[in-house]
């Protein structure tokens, strides 16, 4: 009767081991939440590292509590594991080649959070998607692209890939609108208005030498213009050159300068012109 009893609390006290580490945890997650919140606002390049080092901490005291709550309540089961890894040899090889990419991916991020070739809410260029670097987990990155998908990329892929970065730094990014006029406009006002329209958009950041205006190439349709501004960060430069792609074009409009395009002159055979006004004349 004594040993169904204890048979029976042995399970019991595991989950409430279980339910303790789990309270445990939890604690330590929130006290090294706020902790490491006051380290990053005195040393924000620091925020990923003291991220994926919050989640090492919590990993290996949920490990250790969980392992020593098992032999703890059940001190039989380290014969029987003893026993087991003795037995399956050829097994353990398996899984532990199995575990190959986790491992990887766990010392990877180990290298991203010492290293840093990025930082949580850096604006990167990967693989042709750009967006932000969202998180820094024990194996795995996750970047939101600029449409609010999430690419998850495993840590030894992303310590491996090459990629911009846009925030490392310097953030700054200077932002090229071409446009061509054609070659009866004004050249020295179309410049004008260009560097006018940039030096007081909102976004523009004063820069030496900036804002300037090229001429790039003189081709058959016409004359292409380079302007050169400067924004405080990438995402800003985008929104930056299509806002003066669009003030450009009605600027121009407004001044006579001209935005050459693709013009086709039909030619129709005297013979098929004659029968066309035939026709158009019998059906009248």
């Amino acid at each position: 009767m004594y040993e169904w009893i204890e048979g029976m609390l042995k399970p019991i006290e595991f989950v409430i081991g279980i339910a303790i580490t789990y309270v445990i945890c939890h604690l330590l997650n929130r006290f090294l939440l706020k902790y490491f919140k006051k380290l990053v606002e005195r040393e924000p390049k620091f925020e990923t590292s003291y991220a994926y080092l919050r989640r090492i901490v919590i990993a290996l005291v949920a490990l250790v509590s969980v392992t020593v709550l098992v032999f703890s309540v059940f001190p039989e089961a380290g014969a029987a594991v003893a026993s087991i890894l003795v037995a399956a040899g050829f097994a353990s090889i398996v899984v532990g080649m199995a575990a190959q990419s986790t491992l990887s991916n766990l010392i990877a991020g180990m290298v991203i959070a010492t290293s840093q070739p990025f930082r949580v809410n850096d604006a990167v260029l990967l693989r042709g998607e750009f967006g932000f670097v969202e998180d820094v987990t024990l194996t795995y990155t996750v970047v939101r692209t600029w449409d609010n998908r999430r690419l998850i990329i495993p840590n030894s892929v992303m310590q491996g890939e090459v990629f911009v970065n846009y925030s490392i730094r310097d953030p700054k990014k200077l932002v090229p609108v071409y446009v061509k006029i054609s070659y009866e406009s004004d050249i020295d006002r179309a410049v004008e208005i260009m560097k006018e329209l940039a030096r007081k958009h909102p976004d523009f950041l004063p820069l030496p030498g900036l804002p300037v205006v090229h001429v790039m190439e003189l081709t058959e349709s016409g004359i292409s213009l380079r302007l050169l501004s400067a924004a405080k960060d990438q995402p800003t430069a985008f929104e930056m050159s299509k806002s003066l792609l669009y003030q450009i074009r009605k600027e121009f409009e407004r001044n006579g300068i001209e935005i050459p395009y693709q013009k086709v002159s039909l030619v129709i055979d005297p013979e098929l012109r004659d029968a066309i006004l035939k026709l158009s004349k019998s059906l009248a």
